[in-house]
């Protein structure tokens, strides 16, 4: 590991600029070529080495037991064993923090250039081509790999500290969703019983004035259990436990659950509420309730972002092939800024309409839910829009054509 930089002197005697400081172990039992080695590194300009020695490798595992390394450099044959051996221990001793190697050896065989490259070392140098400027390259690209490598590792362990934080914020955030969810749809559904007897009289005889204040509580308890259904159900796709169960099912009782939902909203705001009437449309590969969920998600936001007198239209396309449907909801709304588009299907996102003060705001999670549905039957929602025109969102099924021309062969 890097020390603190060191002024030097050059030739002429004037101050260097600073060099990084690092700590080189040399393993060989030859003190005349140590003091050699000794001699080339601390001559190097790039580095300011410190140079440590062992003369085998017990000696080295103690001494790297106490101290770190920048780089390792290991004579090939050692008195107590294989400089590769030596390197394989003290990987198993060091770990992570195992610094990069260099092996020296006296002849240069194949052999030991194999067990270099096969014992981690990053280099191989015969030691009658070594000179001051070899050695100095050799350990000093060593040096810098090592010091990558460290600080990779930290990068590396500073992101899983954040994943593993990341994974237990959101575990605590699913605990939340479940417990506040039960905690008050009990007695939530409580209130509405109560309130419902009230408002039905069967309590005593109710005012006019008094069924629509009672009617607005039974709206805001309706809006709230809706509220915690959609945290919940977001919480099941993102732990992977919702799933669908795909069959074949006719798009027209799709649609007709849809439309006889969306209708009163739609004649309460004087909205157009049109639907494409087709004929001999296949079935579609779904989850039938799943795909209502969607639509009619689809068609309760275009029917809120629609000004009086504009219309909303449900639609259907079989493809050319005739092996898809395509769904789409159209608006003549608002529409959505072009910077909103790329988050519109985010968790808890919401599209700010500044200049719609009679809009309800909502959780930002209805959008979510619809593009995982759609996903799980292996499709998306695509939206277009234009602000002040309108926007209309269409997606894809896969049809039961192929499967009902082989029933009927």
């Amino acid at each position: 590991m890097k020390e603190t930089a060191a002024t030097t002197l050059d030739k002429a005697g004037n101050r260097n600029a600073t060099r990084p400081k690092s700590r080189i172990l040399i393993i060989e039992d030859d003190l005349s070529y140590i003091f050699l080695c000794k001699r080339y590194l601390r001559a190097d300009d790039t580095y300011d080495h410190k140079v440590v020695s062992a003369s085998n490798a017990q000696e080295a595992m103690t001494v790297c037991s106490l101290e770190r390394f920048d780089c390792i450099v290991v004579d090939y044959m050692l008195p107590d064993k294989l400089g590769t051996e030596a390197i394989e221990d003290l990987n198993d001793l060091l770990g992570v923090s195992m610094p990069p190697s260099i092996i020296f050896t006296a002849d240069g065989g194949e052999k030991a250039a194999g067990d270099a490259v096969r014992s981690g070392a990053i280099d191989f140098l015969a030691k009658r081509n070594v000179n001051q400027e070899s050695l100095c390259r050799a350990v000093n690209n060593a040096v810098e790999k090592g010091t990558l490598r460290q600080s990779l590792t930290c990068r590396i362990r500073e992101l899983e500290t954040a994943n593993e934080l990341l994974i237990r914020r959101n575990n605590e955030i699913q605990r939340f969703y479940h417990t506040v969810s039960h905690e008050v749809k009990t007695p939530l559904t409580a209130i509405q019983e109560f309130v419902s007897i009230v408002h039905d009289g069967v309590a005593g005889d109710v005012q006019d004035e008094q069924k629509t204040i009672l009617n607005y509580a039974l709206q805001s308890c309706e809006q709230i259990s809706t509220h915690f259904n959609d945290l919940l159900e977001l919480s099941r796709f993102e732990t992977g436990k919702m799933t669908v169960d795909l069959a074949p099912n006719s798009i027209y009782d799709v649609f007709n659950h849809c439309v006889v939902a969306a209708r009163p909203a739609a004649i309460a705001k004087d909205i157009t509420l049109e639907v494409t009437d087709q004929v001999d449309l296949p079935p579609v590969l779904i989850q039938s309730n799943r795909i209502i969920q969607v639509v009619s998600n689809l068609l309760g936001n275009a029917i809120k972002f629609t000004d009086p007198g504009g219309s909303v239209k449900l639609d259907c396309l079989v493809s050319e092939n005739g092996k898809s449907l395509k769904i789409s909801v159209t608006d003549t709304g608002c529409g959505i800024d072009e910077s909103d588009l790329p988050h519109i299907f985010d968790r808890l996102y919401q599209v700010t309409q500044t200049e719609r003060k009679d809009l309800e705001p909502g959780m930002g999670l209805g959008l979510s839910i619809a593009s995982q549905i759609i996903e799980l039957h292996g499709s998306e929602i695509v939206v277009e829009s234009t602000l002040a025109q309108g926007t209309m969102f269409s997606f894809e099924l896969e049809t039961c054509v192929e499967a009902d021309s082989e029933e009927a062969a």
